[in-house]
């Protein structure tokens, strides 16, 4: 198994892609910057700004994005290509498989999603005000881990898995679920949030859920999602996919 994590984490973090995430990843740390410089012409309040920003931007869009091409890669690429025979013809239980490949797919997510988040948030609010950074850099881990095995197990099922998944982040968390909070059930930011609320005490930050409801959704999703990757690595067959 630690074969297969060290190949993995080569592919997702030794590439182009990882340097390109990268960049796209630098884009909230701009934002963050620009509004410290002109903090004197804004009305918005630091902490609510970075409420704002990390919530719709990063843990929205860009961090899912992010999950999506390291999930989807992760194994995907292999299915597509048909390396993975070599791989499946490995005496190795295949659900262990999809478990290592998820394990390192949220942890390259988190090593580009968290330190981005930490510092965006850091910069706008000059510190760890109401424990703002640390819960938001709490939120991006929970993110980074929940997306990034959902969407290895959606790329073992389809393979569409990065159409699917780019309709999810941009209709289904960007919009439907930011504009009517009775979706937060159905939303991996809404969890996030909710389990970063344990560490932040800032004034006027309020998550849709209760911090136990996060914790709990988020486990039955990576549960759910595991169960479901196993389960169709396991009756792969070369030729299958739809």
């Amino acid at each position: 198994m630690s074969t297969i994590a060290r190949i993995t984490a080569r592919l997702l973090l030794g590439s182009r892609r990882a340097i390109g995430i990268g960049l796209v990843m630098v884009l909230p740390v701009v934002i963050a910057i620009l509004f410290r410089t002109s903090q004197e012409d804004s009305l918005t309040p630091p902490a609510e700004f970075a409420g704002d920003l990390v919530g719709s931007l990063v843990l929205a869009i860009l961090l899912p994005l992010v999950a999506l091409v390291m999930g989807t890669a992760a194994i995907g690429n292999e299915i597509e290509d048909g390396t993975v025979v070599f791989l499946l013809a490995k005496p190795v239980d295949r659900r262990r498989i999809v478990v290592v490949k998820a394990a390192v797919a949220a942890a390259a997510s988190a090593v580009v999603c968290v330190p981005t988040t930490v510092a965006t948030t850091w910069i706008i609010v000059g510190g760890n005000e109401g424990g703002l950074t640390v819960g938001l850099g709490l939120a991006a881990l929970v993110a980074s881990v929940v997306y990034s095995v959902v969407f290895v197990a959606l790329s073992t099922a389809t393979s569409r898995a990065l159409v699917i998944g780019l309709l999810y982040v941009f209709v289904w968390e960007a919009i439907l679920a930011n504009v009517f909070g009775g979706l937060a059930w159905l939303s991996v930011r809404a969890y996030s949030e909710a389990i970063a609320d344990t560490a932040i005490d800032a004034l006027g930050y309020q998550p849709d859920l209760s911090t136990g409801a996060g914790v709990v959704m988020a486990l039955i999703v990576v549960a759910g999602a595991l169960w479901v990757g196993g389960n169709k690595l396991a009756g792969f067959e070369i030729g299958e996919r739809t």
